[in-house]
């Protein structure tokens, strides 16, 4: 039944996908790169776009479906930035932390809110942790450092994601369109993709991870941060999501922004999802906990 067999399943070779194989493959795993060279997300989030299969949309919705809609108007196609305090330093091993329902859900909204997200279908452990300026508590896995100077952050981001992604020696695999996640028991245990060659079956030990298509992207993130500022990329988390995002963390003072991710007391429902799975008769997955308990 399976094609390939790998640790991870990365679906999309944008920034977001780039940035998670990197974090896999610096755990010394497996990773397997699946990219449509055509797909679209504007005006969509990149979560509306994987997959058509009602099944995995079913799926999708159900992780969603707490979270409120995205406005058009709040997607920010700029890569996140966040301030450190340059005395908080990192935590290595699993920090036992409180979490919160309401706060998971509103990381989840601003995490769909831009095209750096992602949604693993199983918890990340990046055992790694960082306070912010603000005192939330993070979990990242920090791929290396980058000076971004006066010009498009997200485009030097992007060009330093596919120069360690050629040095790693991580193949991408064009033209790969995910048709739908497959499941046993409930539990996502990898992907099937549409390929020019017919359809290809990827088994994932470890999980599948969601995230946008490889299509460049306009951003501003250069206007808050100073001249030639040294920013550590990393790919970050809430302890008990499974959703999280690529961001530049950096300890020198940001410039202020209007807030555009949507918040949960808003209550609205993600614009589309909900529609994706009407007509489904039958759900052959157990239910999913939209925030699972610890350790699953």
């Amino acid at each position: 039944m399976w094609d390939d067999e790998v640790d991870v399943v990365c679906t999309g070779a944008g920034a977001a996908g780039l940035a998670n194989a990197l974090a896999v493959a610096d755990l010394d795993a497996e990773v397997f790169i699946a990219d449509a060279a055509d797909t679209a997300t504007a005006g969509r989030t990149w979560l509306e776009v994987a997959g058509g299969d009602p099944e995995t949309s079913h799926y999708f919705t159900e992780l969603a479906a707490d979270l409120g809609p995205l406005r058009r108007k709040s997607v920010d196609p700029s890569i996140p930035v966040r301030e450190v305090p340059s005395t908080a330093g990192s935590d290595s091993g699993r920090t036992i932390a409180p979490f919160v329902g309401a706060r998971l859900r509103e990381w989840a909204a601003r995490c769909l809110a831009t095209p750096y997200g992602f949604l693993s279908t199983r918890l990340p452990d990046w055992q790694t942790t960082v306070r912010t300026a603000d005192g939330e508590i993070l979990e990242v896995s920090e791929l290396g450092t980058l000076t971004i100077g006066s010009g498009d952050a997200e485009a030097a981001v992007r060009d330093w994601l596919t120069a360690r992604i050629a040095q790693e020696g991580i193949e991408v695999h064009r033209g790969h369109t995910l048709q739908r996640l497959v499941f046993e028991e409930g539990v996502a245990v990898g992907a099937v993709f549409d390929t020019p060659d017919g359809p290809w079956a990827v088994r994932a030990r470890h999980g599948v991870t969601v995230t946008g298509g490889a299509a460049p992207l306009p951003g501003s993130a250069a206007h808050r941060l100073p001249a030639d500022a040294t920013v550590r990329l990393c790919v970050v988390g809430q302890r008990a999501s499974r959703f999280g995002r690529l961001e530049l963390l950096t300890s020198d003072p940001l410039e202020p922004t209007v807030p555009v991710t949507c918040r949960a007391r808003d209550r609205r429902l993600v614009v589309n999802l909900h529609d994706t799975h009407r007509g489904l008769q039958t759900w052959r997955c157990a239910k999913i906990d939209r925030y699972p308990s610890l350790g699953e």
